[in-house]
């Protein structure tokens, strides 16, 4: 995997089919725990819903 800084917040990474499977497989099964939990912060939740969402139709993007 290879991450460069293109300038502040902004990031161009290069991973993998298998790696970025991973780092998904993880956000999900996080995003799982964090809504089970009763403490976690409504607004991370909704950014972590918000960013799969973007990976999930750049994807459909990809295969259609």
């Amino acid at each position: 995997m290879r991450m460069e800084q293109v300038r502040d917040n902004v990031f161009t990474v290069t991973a993998t089919s298998q790696e970025l499977a991973a780092l998904v497989a993880g956000a999900r099964m996080s995003l799982d725990v964090m809504r089970a939990a009763p403490d976690v912060p409504a607004d991370a939740i909704e950014l972590l819903e918000r960013v799969l969402g973007d990976f999930d139709r750049a994807r459909g993007r990809l295969s259609g």
